[in-house]
């Protein structure tokens, strides 16, 4: 009773916020089918725009912007804080107004915070003229989006005066719609916060693994296991569902990302089922009780091979009804054991009832039953981290009772021990040896220890390679390239080989800017990125991005002579290149500068690139697209 007091109390005070916020973005001509939000200078930062929404039910998903901005068409104004339709084969629009009352050009992110959307294309329109559009969702590579987040973000350039903003939503699993509005500063802060936020539960739940592996390494009992391989599902079902392992682990697995949800869900369900039948000791306790838990785990483990075959609407509908149902089971089966008198139970039946009432909250949210607020989205995280703790408790415990068990079974050994010195003797030889293999246990696990930290410091090593990468382009960095220079320009003066430097620069890419929109710049970007990797190919030389539309190629071994080759060849090769955008094809072009030298104590890496830069400024002077080398700061005897 006093949960369901606190939540509808909760409740109350989360849509008293809502109204009052719809109260302060109102403004003279709101209309429910086209809300108007105003942004002036005291506007803030962050707006929840689910009240201020108008939507429309497209039942096909054939719908056009154009059509579905048509007078034909009936749109609602939302009734709700947080729109959420649950699980829907339909596809679904929203609309509203920005009216940008200053006089001032005005930068907005428009969020998404539901990673697990297929289909989400935005149009922004002004002065009935389309300014943006974007199309996002968990069914493009994760380097496609605009914005490098774990949730659906979309920039917004407000001139002055009106702007209209439709967004269309389709998935095959729920929709939902909490958006947000922000100011690119704040949402930064909030991100930052966010990913902390998550960190410490990543942290939590993978000490908790690691700490439990080392339990059962040293006990090898499966009830250890079990555990961790229902925090370990759990771990990866909550970083994949907040889109994590989208943007951190596999960007490009669209196939694999779409159906790791069910997988995760499944493989907790199989886990959870195991657990609760081991630890629970059902099979002597009640054998059909024994063979229905372990039926659920046969089914879990069906829908987990299912998860990769059939469909996802239809799976992630059925595996979000299974963990309800082994929820239901495992807490059932845990109050019966403690009421038949297992003291062993009591945190068992503690920690389900937490992840039944989470889980339970969750699921009802996604199939559109309640409003999303934090505590509903977060209900299931909340439960299952206290079923994380009180689980390890609960095995704990469960030590400690075996243990109590084991002292009073060697205390009457050891009273009917007294009757024969030799048989007290040989307790207390085996006392001793059982003693000698705990200390060898415990060196054992303290070198198992050790060898996690050199395995720790490894992945260490692997993130300093990846702060070596540039993120738009995939190609090395400054830094990178910088590093390599250092270490070939040594190696080429000690070995007295030439050492070659190409620096290109795209032609006229601020007007690719102004002309076609940021995207598109950062698009040709990444398409020149891929050309110049496919070419750079030898062993030995480095292809980095230099800075802005600028790369560099290092060649090892090569003279001035076979620089300038390379260098044509590329120049006309980029020349000829058609990069896609927007349905059109862009042409480039670009210049180089080339410079080569045998490094020797009067050279440098300042100088040789310094040489390449200049040659660069003369390509670039002389009409652009053309190849200019540096004049030689050794003899041609040397170079050739």
């Amino acid at each position: 009773m006093t949960l369901n007091v606190c939540s509808r109390w909760v409740g109350a005070v989360l849509l008293a916020c809502g109204a009052a916020v719809a109260a302060w973005a109102a403004t003279p001509g709101h209309t429910t089918d086209f809300p108007l939000i105003a942004l002036t200078d005291t506007t803030p930062t962050r707006i929840e725009l689910g009240a201020h929404l108008a939507y429309l039910e497209d039942p096909d998903r054939k719908l056009s912007q154009e059509q579905a901005s048509g007078p034909l068409q009936t749109w609602v104004g939302m009734d709700r804080t947080s729109p959420n339709f649950g699980f829907t084969d339909k596809a679904y629009w929203f609309r509203f107004a920005l009216d940008n009352r200053t006089d001032k050009t005005q930068q907005r992110l428009l969020e998404l915070p539901r990673a697990f959307i297929d289909d989400v294309r935005l149009f922004h329109l002004h002065d009935s003229q389309l300014i943006t559009k974007y199309a996002l969702g968990d069914e493009q590579p994760f380097v496609q989006r605009v914005v490098q987040h774990q949730n659906l973000v979309m920039p917004l350039t407000l001139a002055p005066g009106v702007h209209q903003i439709y967004l269309r939503m389709a998935s095959s699993g729920t929709i939902e719609a909490p958006l947000r509005l922000w100011e690119p500063a704040a949402f930064q802060a909030a991100a930052a916060k966010e990913h902390l936020l998550a960190g410490a539960v990543l942290g939590m739940l993978v000490v908790m693994i690691v700490y439990n592996l080392f339990i059962y390494l040293s006990t090898r009992d499966i009830n250890y296991l079990y555990y961790i391989a229902f925090v370990a599902s759990y771990l990866l079902f909550w970083s994949t569902l907040w889109g994590y392992t989208f943007a951190y682990v596999w960007p490009n697995e669209i196939r694999w990302n779409s159906i790791a949800v069910p997988v995760f869900i499944a493989s907790a369900c199989v886990a959870a089922s195991l657990f609760a039948d081991s630890f629970l000791k059902l099979r002597r306790f009640s054998r059909p009780l024994h063979w229905g838990v372990l039926g659920l785990a046969w089914a879990s483990a069906l829908l987990l091979a299912g998860s990769f075959v059939l469909p996802y609407q239809l799976i992630i509908r059925v595996n979000s009804a299974m963990i309800l149902v082994v929820s239901v089971v495992a807490l059932v089966c845990g109050y019966w054991r403690w009421w038949a008198g297992a003291r062993f139970a009591r945190f068992y039946c503690l920690s389900w009832t937490s992840v039944f009432v989470g889980v339970s909250v969750l699921t009802i949210g996604k199939f559109g039953l309640l409003p999303s607020n934090f505590w509903i989205d977060n209900a299931s995280q909340i439960g299952v981290m206290l079923l994380v703790l009180l689980l390890s408790f609960t095995l704990a415990d469960r030590i400690n009772t075996d243990r109590s068990l084991r002292i009073n079974a060697q205390a009457v050994a050891l009273a009917h021990a007294q009757k024969a010195r030799a048989s007290q003797k040989a307790l207390i030889d085996s006392t001793a040896q059982a003693n000698r293999e705990l200390e060898s246990r415990v060196q054992e696990r303290t070198n198992e220890l050790h060898d996690a930290l050199e395995k720790l410091q490894t992945l260490n090593a692997q993130l300093q390679r990846l702060s070596n990468t540039d993120s738009l382009t995939q190609v090395g960095n400054r830094a990178y390239f910088d590093e390599a220079l250092q270490t070939e320009h040594k190696r080429a003066s000690r070995q007295k080989q030439p050492l070659a430097l190409l620096l290109l620069d795209i032609d006229h890419f601020k007007s690719i800017n102004d002309t076609w929109g940021h995207p598109a710049g950062d698009a040709c970007l990444r398409y020149l990125a891929d050309f110049l990797r496919q070419k750079v190919q030898r062993a030995g030389d480095v292809l980095a991005r230099y800075g802005g539309e600028e790369f560099v190629v290092l060649l090892i071994n090569s003279t001035l002579g076979d620089a300038l080759d390379v260098a044509e060849e590329l120049r006309a090769d980029i020349a000829r290149l058609e990069i896609p955008i927007e349905g059109r094809n862009l042409r480039i072009t670009a210049s180089f500068g080339v410079a080569s030298a045998i490094p020797a104590s009067l050279t440098s890496t300042a100088t040789l690139v310094a040489d390449a830069d200049k040659a660069l400024y003369e390509a670039k002077h002389h009409g652009r697209n053309c190849v200019r080398a540096a004049v030689p700061r050794i003899s041609t005897r040397q170079i050739s």
